[in-house]
Parts: structure tokens; C-alpha cells; sequence
């Protein structure tokens, strides 16, 4: 299945975090698990043995002695969002879900479980995914399903998936498995890898029994590329979807880039058509691209360096809901010899351990530039933020603001397409 995720989308670099009962993140805290390492058999004691005891004690030091980033501890509390009022089945709980969310009732290890998710798409035939889920349980001398905690992936790329009764959970910089155990949503194994403001990559693991400070670097990441590895034989959760999936309402104009640029038209129609297809369709999808840099030096192969982002968005009263979406870094080549601008193909950072060495190879000098501009979170929410007031004012329609699942609504600005556009050129 590794391969098929490859195909499937690039990257999704948006944080996650993994979000437990009550208080957690939907993809960099939690602790997670590995299983225990063995220990050596005790041997027949000699004078010899302990010289060879000795070294244990160095080697853990060491490793202990690690800085470890606060990032990896720090946990955001969710809150959940599935309405449970009154609920004492499974069935009751999807009876009161609304059109477009999904469920699916499974297994993650022994404990059968209700899994609802914000949005489902197609990640192949008659298989519908997800990348985000509020897991229930039924626990012996409660009357109502008990809820565990929340989970939620990295990007379209990474559907929820099962693999040896574990629950996998990934994105390109992170991979957690869980485990239900005493009743609880566990985070029994989690590995992480985090790039510095050169591009240089530290990995980090740990158990829910073991501490990041236990494994260095290179044990990390190869727990990490293990990860990767299995991706190939899990198996994707196939989520029902409430309503079904009939796809775009049509209560919305398709995005038409509004700016005076014939080039940035080019661009944005290409990222649609491109890349909207790998999810079900909605309402509209705005592309979001984050440009880093444009080396016109060869008319006839333009390259725009970039993060282009695709978001999908159904109507909801004045708000637009974002029901899917992805990244996709790279660079565009754009064919602008002649009058019109003709894109002849894209290169895309690949996904899992290859991200990084695709990424300073794709990007090459404007490498920094392109990490730098990932860290800036504000800043491209501001730049998402326009492009949608740019789009509904276009369309003279009544939206005033947009919504991610989970988070508070945010309030459009201004439209601005005289003076915004021209910025990205």
C-alpha cells in the first residue's frame, strides 16, 4: 500500500497531533510503544563480566543526556465534537450524526470500537477513508459508549489504517500505532523526525513504556523508516459515509483565479485539475499556493519553487467548512515562450522518509526558504484567508468566514485582489 500512497498524494505538512480523552493532540504529543526490548539472559558469573557491564551504563548516559524538544511533550485539547446525548448503542450515536461524516465500527486489537470521522474520501475503488477519528468503547458497567480519545492523520496520504491489530496513524515527519489497553486509547508506539533551520533531521522514539531519551538519532530513525515500511501491508479503514457520497452540492461557483495575472491563472487552473480529483468532491476547492521562488531564466521552462496546497470546502450557512485537502511541494515548469503559459509538468516532494532528501534535491538553493516558509504558520493562514475573501467577493457571495475541522471559525478580511496578486508575481 506504500506505493499506492505515493501515488495517491505528496505531502501534507500541516502539524497533527494525537488528542486523548479530555486533553491531547491529534499528532505530536502522546506517548506511544514499542515492544520491550530483551534482555540478555544472565550468564555465569566471572571476572571478566563486569568490565562488559561497564559500557551499558556509558551508553545510556549518553543517550540520556539528549535534548529533547518541548514540541514532542506538548498536547492540545480537543474537543469533541460527536453529539453522544442520550446515546447508550453504537447505533444511536451514527443515528445522530450528520450528512457527510463517517463511521465505521471495527476492531483495534481485541476491543470492538465506533470510530466517527468529520469526512470521508475515495481512496480507491469502494474504499472510503479518513484521516481523522473520535474512537468509542463500550465499557463493562457504563450504559453508554465511553469515549477514548481522538486520533488524526498527517494529510490524505495517510489514511487511517489497521495493521497487526494496531491502529496506524502517520504523516511525513511522524507515525504512531495505538493500542486500547485497560480502557484506554494508547499511544504504544510513536516516532518523530524534526529539521532544523538548515535542514538537518533529528529523529526521535519511544515506547509507552520507554523515554525519547532512551534511543539515539540513528535508532530512532530507523524505527521511523520501519514505520514507512509497513504502510505496504496495512489496511486502509473503509469509513461509511453518512448521506452517501454524492459529492459537490452546486451551491457554489467553481474557483476562477481572480487576478489580472494570465500566469498565476495558469497556475492555479492546473493545480485544480491536477490535484482536486484525488479527493471526493465538494461544494469548491480553492488552491492555496505558497510560492518561494520563481527562476524566470529560461522562458520555455519557468520553474515556480512552492507549497501548493488544496483545500475543499462545503457551505454551511455564511461558513465555509473544509471537509479535505493536501500539499504539494515541488516545482511547477511552466512553458512561457510563446503568448500563453503552458504548465509541461510538476515535480513533488516525495512522502515518509524520502520527504527530506526529495525535497534538497527538488528545491535545491531555495531549500532554506522552503522550510522557513513552512514554519510561518500565521503567514499562510493570512495568504488562505485572502485567497478565499478574494474568491467570494469575485462571486459576490455572502461568506464570512472559514472552519477546519476542530478549530474555531476564522473570520475572512477584506478582499484585496488589486494590490494581492501582484505580490506573488
Amino acid at each position: 500500500m506504500r506505493s499506492d500512497i505515493l501515488k495517491k498524494m505528496a505531502v501534507m505538512a500541516l502539524a497533527v497531533s494525537m488528542l486523548t480523552a479530555g486533553c491531547n493532540k491529534a499528532q505530536a504529543p502522546a506517548p506511544a510503544t514499542e515492544e520491550k526490548q530483551e534482555t540478555p539472559a544472565p550468564e555465569a558469573k566471572s571476572e571478566e563480566k563486569p568490565e562488559e557491564k561497564a559500557e551499558e551504563p556509558k551508553k545510556e548516559e549518553a543517550v540520556g543526556a539528549r535534548e529533547i524538544p518541548q514540541e514532542l511533550y506538548e498536547e492540545t485539547e480537543h474537543k469533541m465534537t460527536t453529539d453522544t446525548e442520550g446515546c447508550a448503542t453504537f447505533t444511536n450515536i451514527v443515528d445522530k450524526l450528520e450528512d457527510g461524516k463517517g463511521y465505521v465500527n471495527t476492531d483495534i486489537g481485541d476491543t470492538n470500537v465506533l470510530m466517527v470521522t468529520s469526512y470521508t474520501y475515495q481512496w480507491e475503488d469502494n474504499v472510503y477513508g479518513a484521516i481523522d477519528a473520535e474512537i468509542f468503547m463500550y465499557k463493562d458497567g457504563e450504559d453508554a459508549p465511553a469515549y477514548l480519545g481522538a486520533v488524526e492523520a498527517g494529510g490524505t496520504a495517510y489514511p487511517l489504517s489497521i495493521k497487526d491489530g494496531l491502529l496506524y496513524v502517520g504523516g511525513n515527519h511522524f507515525m504512531k500505532k495505538y493500542a486500547v489497553k485497560n480502557g484506554e486509547l494508547v499511544a504504544v508506539e510513536e516516532a518523530y523526525v524534526i529539521y532544523d533551520s538548515e535542514g538537518n533531521a533529528e529523529y526521535y522514539y519511544r515506547t509507552d513504556s520507554t523515554k525519547f531519551e532512551d534511543y539515539d538519532s540513528e535508532t530512532a530513525e530507523g524505527h521511523l523508516d520501519s514505520f514507512y515500511q509497513d504502510l505496504d501491508s496495512v489496511e486502509v479503514i473503509n469509513f461509511d459515509t453518512v448521506g452517501g457520497v454524492s459529492g459537490s452540492t452546486g451551491a457554489l461557483p467553481a474557483y476562477e483565479y481572480p487576478g489580472p495575472e494570465l500566469f498565476y491563472s495558469v497556475v492555479y487552473k492546473y493545480l485544480i485539475d491536477e490535484f482536486g480529483s484525488n479527493y471526493e468532491a465538494s461544494d469548491v476547492t480553492i488552491p492555496c499556493p505558497i510560492i518561494i521562488a520563481e527562476d524566470e531564466s529560461d522562458k520555455s521552462d519557468i520553474k515556480l519553487y512552492g507549497n501548493f496546497w488544496i483545500f475543499n470546502y462545503n457551505l454551511n450557512g455564511e461558513t465555509l467548512e473544509n471537509t479535505s485537502g493536501g500539499s504539494y511541494p515541488g516545482v511547477i515548469h511552466i512553458d512561457g515562450s510563446d503568448a500563453d503559459y503552458v504548465v509541461k509538468s510538476m515535480e513533488v516532494v516525495e512522502d515518509g522518509s524520502n520527504y527530506d532528501p526529495s525535497a534538497k534535491k527538488i528545491f535545491g538553493k531555495y531549500y532554506d526558504d522552503f522550510v522557513k516558509s513552512g514554519e510561518d504558520k500565521d503567514a499562510f493562514e493570512k495568504t488562505r484567508a485572502q485567497i478565499i475573501a478574494n474568491y467570494v467577493f469575485a462571486n459576490d457571495l455572502s461568506i464570512k468566514e472559514y472552519k477546519d475541522y476542530g478549530w474555531d471559525p476564522v473570520k475572512l478580511p477584506e478582499e484585496n485582489i488589486d494590490s494581492f496578486y501582484s505580490v506573488l508575481d
